[in-house]
């Protein structure tokens, strides 16, 4: 049967014989063409059809399960990192110090993240590593109030001033005797932070500013929504990314909240 065009954004595939027209153009009038070989590879249409492009839309949404780990875990990764240590340092110096550290962190909670990615995504071309470090840049803020709390505790204990008795220089103290302390608060905070970040992606790339280079989830909405698939109720275009997103959203949630009841067992409910 004779396929009409755009058929193939159906998920179910048109049955029959299909028949390929190849139009060859040479560069010179003495050119001619020896031995050409078609491959065809995979099914019509995929388990969840195709775009308006005839790309496999199942293809894009598990290609997007690496890119949203990646973003996710690296950003909540860094955002941690750099949170955790901001706030014990400013727990443990103390002081002027501690009050100049507090109003810069106040200055960084005040400033709304989407509009400035927003902003940085149409200033510089597009790339998930800028993304990633912009919100690592913003993303810091979340723990240090509480790692601050956490840390004023940890400089009360004996064992810290057992060893400023001693002579320890205070990197030594913050890397070697409070940071290690606060490695599980700061992986219950990483896995609040990984859904976060994808969403910021997704919201990014829904907009047209994500890096089109690479499969995202977000990057597959904005194609849905500029190939028109809402309007034309092409859902298994528009929901599978969607639900992926809520979905690993709600994997890490109930990770974080889980390790937040080992931790602080007045959580935990009888």
């Amino acid at each position: 049967s004779e396929a009409k065009e755009g058929i193939l954004v159906y998920p179910s595939p048109l049955k029959g014989t299909y028949k390929l027209i190849a139009e060859i153009i040479l560069p010179g009038e003495n050119d001619e063409v020896v031995d050409i070989y078609f491959t065809f590879s995979g099914g019509v249409s995929g388990w969840l059809g195709t775009d308006s492009s005839k790309r496999d839309i199942w293809s894009g949404v598990v290609a997007g399960v690496k890119w949203a780990l990646l973003i996710g875990l690296l950003t909540a990764l860094t955002a941690v990192s750099i949170g955790v240590t901001y706030g014990v340092m400013s727990a443990y110096l103390g002081g002027w110090k501690d009050s100049l550290m507090q109003r810069i962190f106040e200055l960084f909670l005040g400033v709304p993240l989407l509009p400035v990615l927003i902003v940085m995504s149409a200033i510089f071309k597009p790339n998930i590593w800028i993304m990633i470090l912009m919100m690592s840049c913003f993303f810091w803020v979340g723990p240090v109030k509480t790692v601050r709390s956490m840390g004023l505790q940890i400089k009360e204990e004996t064992y810290i001033e057992a060893a400023q008795a001693f002579g320890a220089s205070s990197s030594r103290i913050i890397f070697k005797h409070m940071i290690p302390l606060l490695i599980p608060y700061a992986f219950a905070s990483m896995a609040l932070y990984v859904p976060r970040a994808i969403v910021y992606e997704a919201s990014i790339s829904l907009l047209g500013l994500g890096d089109s280079t690479i499969v995202t989830w977000g990057q597959i909405l904005h194609d849905a929504l500029t190939g028109g698939a809402v309007l034309n109720g092409l859902w298994w275009w528009v929901i599978p990314p969607g639900l992926f997103i809520a979905l690993m959203g709600m994997t890490f949630a109930f990770i974080g909240f889980a390790m937040d009841k080992i931790l602080h067992p007045k959580l935990r409910t009888r």
